[in-house]
């Protein structure tokens, strides 16, 4: 057993050390806690391994600043408590040789977000078992020769009710992701089963997990049907409130433009956003870079001729449905977005074909 001490934030596991696979890692391996003392050696055990003269069949790298690390092929095994108490721990590379996982391996890695798995032909279940060691919401690249794949899983909470009369206690799973762990099972992943949990999702599960999932999906179309591509894309123009201010914010015109073209903004929103008022939800602070594009382009975009009053409520003072794009045009002016506004007036030029532009005069 070797056991290196480092302040390394991103670690490569070597493959071979002293010209052996390196084919398990040690309890404790990773952990910041003091090691037990049933897992400690003596400086001649120590020397004899450094030398290749030992057992050498785990490595041990301790650190409490690690945020990536990346294990290699041969490992088998993870040991027990093996990253306990990694809370910068964001990324975890490895493969489908991983039989067993310890107990508590991952404990206290609230922070992990990240994982990249690699399938050999193995088929083992590796991924499932990481991620029943992880319960927080996280991507997942999935890697087989030259094809990747891209999901995401949500978050979920076990918790334990006694049942006083039958004096047992019955585990409850509290969110989405529980169920869409089990989706890795075996080794395939089951994608329609995948995408038909998000119909629940959209009961529990908040607007930006959804809209990273449902922008994965159309991204890496992996065993997606028709039907999961029509509900993914209508659930961007009717949430487009909330989906939209979550890829504005972060510049993403990537999946602006993918989500666009997909046809995911041609339908109507929603009278209101999730947990907020439609008006809650209009009040995106502007920078100024957008107020040329907005006097330019008239509050309707579409050329959409205004009702009675303020052009935007029915009888009765509510708010009646518009155009998804109108309204992700309007917060991507507001919020000074200017090249993801040039690709929507784009998008929406090209969309419209031959009808009659309107002109506004400055």
């Amino acid at each position: 057993m070797i056991r290196a001490w480092g302040e390394e934030e991103c670690v490569t596991v070597p493959e071979k050390l002293g010209g052996r696979p390196v084919v398990e890692i040690g309890p404790y391996a990773f952990s910041a806690a003091e090691l037990p003392r049933r897992f400690q050696v003596d400086e001649a055990e120590r020397k004899q391994t450094i030398t290749g003269e030992g057992n050498l069949n785990n490595i041990q790298i301790t650190g409490s600043r690690l945020q990536k690390i990346r294990l290699p092929d041969w490992v088998e095994a993870i040991g027990d408590y093996a990253f306990y108490g990694c809370r910068e721990l964001k990324e975890i590379a490895f493969s489908d040789s991983v039989l067993r996982i310890g107990s508590g391996a991952f404990m206290g890695c609230a922070g992990v977000d990240r994982l990249e798995f690699t399938q050999r032909g193995r088929g083992n279940n590796s991924l499932y078992q990481m991620l029943s060691e992880l319960r927080y919401a996280m991507e997942i690249r999935v890697r087989q020769g030259e094809k990747e794949q891209v999901l995401v899983v949500p978050e979920y909470y076990e918790s334990s009710v006694e049942n006083i009369p039958a004096r047992i206690l019955e585990l409850h799973y509290q969110g989405t992701g529980y169920g869409y762990r089990q989706c890795f099972r075996g080794k395939a992943v089951d994608y329609r089963g995948y995408d038909r949990l998000f119909g629940l999702a959209k009961s529990q599960e908040p607007s930006e997990v959804l809209a990273e999932l449902a922008y994965s999906r159309l991204k890496y179309p992996e065993g997606l049907s028709e039907e999961a591509k029509k509900m993914y894309l209508e659930w961007f123009s009717s949430a487009v409130w909330e989906a939209g201010e979550y890829f504005l914010k972060r510049d993403n015109l990537e999946a602006v433009r993918l989500i666009c073209e997909a046809g995911g903004f041609d339908g109507m929103a929603e009278h209101k956003g999730r947990g907020r008022s439609a008006g809650e939800n209009r009040k995106v602070l502007a920078d100024g870079a957008g107020d040329f594009y907005m006097a330019s382009m008239g509050e309707h975009v579409l050329g959409e001729e205004k009702a009675e009053g303020d052009g935007r409520q029915e009888n009765g003072g509510r708010e009646r449905p518009r155009p998804a794009l109108d309204i992700l045009m309007e917060m991507a002016g507001r919020m000074g977005r200017t090249e993801i506004l040039s690709c929507l007036m784009d998008y929406c030029h090209r969309k419209l074909g031959g009808r009659k532009k309107k002109v506004f005069e400055l």
